[in-house]
């Protein structure tokens, strides 16, 4: 078969594969302000036709960091359900912005897509370096799961001397790869772990940006993730450049470092930050 052909037969099947790494929902799960948070909703634009729902976290404490916290969340239902990943740092004197990508929540809603994500990732950048408070803010990026490997694709694709440090929470060096993992879990699917995994693109691999990053990082990973394998995220975290520092977390469970108020990881996290 010509190869063109052959492309052009597989490329719904590659795009219809690529989507199966997002689960997100419209809703509101959890309202901030019956914790005790005060925030303010943001509206950042992406292009003409897309606008990201954020929402700023005012600290808490008047230490006057002047540091803002920009959370990537996960891949699963939208920023209602993973602010307390982070929110909890406005107690500590820091300001945090979360968002919800295309798709998810209040955002636009149109399919997520890796290179949409990135595109979000960057603007939010934009909107941060551009604003009349934050644009003399120094910035820290925390990203969770995939949104570890969207963060570290916009950095690479939209750089910004302002991000002084980044936080990677049980992320993954390579899409493909992590297909592979899952299919290969599987009795099932273990002998078309490699074939299928051809039906997940490799591009945005976070492996491919995360060498060009100057800033210092922070690596949270479980040693037992159900979710993400060790592996993936060591290997990401090998191929980083110094200064960089890697935590083994002991809680079971995946994304487990930060979402304990009583974890110890937290203070690791705040020295980081500090």
């Amino acid at each position: 078969m010509n190869k063109g052909v052959l492309i052009m037969l597989l490329t719904p099947w590659v795009g219809a594969c690529n989507s199966l790494f997002y689960y997100p929902v419209q809703q509101d799960l959890y309202d901030p302000k019956k914790l005790g948070f005060q925030y303010s909703d943001e509206r950042i634009p992406e292009g003409s036709e897309i606008i990201l729902a954020a929402w700023w976290f005012k600290p808490l404490t008047q230490l006057g960091y002047k540091k803002l916290i920009v959370h990537f969340h996960g891949n699963a239902e939208n920023m209602s359900s993973h602010f307390m990943f982070t929110a909890w740092l406005t107690q500590e004197g820091f300001d945090v912005l979360t968002f919800d990508y295309r798709g998810y929540g209040r955002s636009t809603t149109v399919p997520p897509t890796r290179e949409g994500l990135v595109k979000d990732g960057c603007a939010v950048f934009r909107w941060v370096e551009q604003h009349p408070v934050l644009k003399d803010y120094e910035l820290y990026v925390i990203g969770q799961s995939i949104g570890g490997a969207v963060a570290i694709s916009a950095l690479g694709s939209c750089p910004t001397d302002q991000v002084k440090g980044l936080v990677i929470d049980s992320s993954f060096s390579s899409y493909r790869k992590i297909a592979r993992q899952k299919l290969g879990a599987s009795f099932l699917t273990w002998p078309l772990q490699y074939p299928l995994s051809f039906l997940i693109s490799d591009d945005w691999n976070p492996i491919d940006s995360i060498e060009r990053l100057p800033m210092k990082m922070l690596f949270f990973h479980n040693l037992n993730d159900p979710v993400v394998p060790y592996e993936l995220g060591r290997e990401l975290y090998e191929k980083a450049v110094a200064p960089k520092e890697w935590v083994d977390v002991t809680s079971e469970g995946h994304t487990r470092a930060l979402g304990d108020p009583d974890s110890p990881y937290r203070q690791q996290l705040i020295e980081f930050l500090r």
